[in-house]
């Protein structure tokens, strides 16, 4: 089980340069919520994205590990949008907490990501047949989010695919999207079981009390994360 960071605090631009080298454990879920359900504020540059009208919002748990540029766990909310102006679509995160306060100012000034500090109790392998187990509270100690997964089945482990996220932030007034593609060995995960308090930020994305519509990992992860690039 992972433990909350102990950085000390630092200046405000105390942190690493991009690309971010970075590597690990990713766990979520994707649901189609109908977009009624949806009360998220999306940046003006957004405008929220349906199909049939619902929304594709995710949620995730990320540990990254040793081999990191920084190490740190991570929770984040993401919802499905097209840009106004360029007509791009993907996922813009609205919300995402990190334990790590080098990471947050990282995030923040490198990617546009409106990360806040946290704290997270991250189990890989729990008892009980699990595939991970995990929980966050904010700076107050407010639940923000806990999940349970068990295994289904993926490719093996030496198997490797490259994906590029299909992210969209706003930077400096403009619609960015990072660069590099990410390497991992896909696993689908069952069982999910969600808990996401009614006074949680990411109840705003409709998704409390909410079946996920799939779930998996994004196992032994490898990212080159490049600086954001404005979306012509």
């Amino acid at each position: 089980m992972s433990t909350p960071s102990s950085e000390a605090p630092a200046p405000s631009n105390d942190y690493p340069p991009s690309p971010w080298q970075l590597c690990g454990q990713m766990y979520f879920s994707v649901w189609m919520v109908p977009a009624e359900r949806v009360q998220v504020r999306l940046e003006p540059a957004f405008e929220l994205l349906t199909f049939a009208g619902r929304a594709c919002v995710a949620a995730s748990f990320v540990d990254y590990q040793e081999g990191s540029v920084l190490t740190y766990g991570e929770l984040f909310g993401a919802v499905s949008v097209k840009a106004r102006d360029s007509g791009h679509r993907g996922l813009t995160v609205t919300h995402m907490w990190v334990d790590s306060e080098r990471s947050m100012r990282g995030g923040r000034a490198l990617w546009g990501m409106p990360k806040e500090m946290a704290r997270f109790e991250l189990a890989h392998q729990p008892p009980g047949a699990g595939a991970f187990a995990g929980a966050g509270w904010d700076a107050r100690g407010g639940e923000l989010a806990r999940v349970r997964f068990k295994a289904l089945g993926g490719l093996p482990r030496g198997v490797r695919i490259p994906m590029n996220l299909p992210d969209l932030q706003v930077l400096h007034g403009r619609v960015h999207t990072p660069n590099g593609a990410i390497r991992f060995s896909p696993r689908l995960l069952r069982g999910a079981e969600w808990s996401i308090p009614a006074e949680s930020p990411l109840a705003s994305l409709g998704i409390a009390g909410a079946s996920p519509w799939v779930s998996g990992q994004v196992r032994d992860f490898e990212w080159n994360l490049a600086a954001a690039t404005p979306v012509a």
